[in-house]
């Protein structure tokens, strides 16, 4: 009986790698992940976190141009 009678705030987001980019991120990195951000007319990577990057050689999205 040794329980602490304070519940744990667990989101279940901390130290899970993100779907997108693959990187683990914390709590302060959460909306950097999960977050869409409305880029662009690229179809690809419309509604996607800002962590997304496009593999589409001709995006035109500022924030998820293809980085090759």
């Amino acid at each position: 009986m040794n329980q602490s009678s304070v519940p744990q705030q667990d989101t279940g987001l901390e130290g899970l790698p993100c779907q997108y980019c693959g990187e683990t991120y914390g709590a302060d990195e959460i909306a950097w992940h999960t977050e869409p951000v409305h880029c662009g007319p690229c179809i690809t990577c419309v509604d996607k976190p800002a962590c997304f990057s496009c593999r589409l050689m001709y995006c035109v999205c500022d924030v998820h141009r293809y980085r090759g």
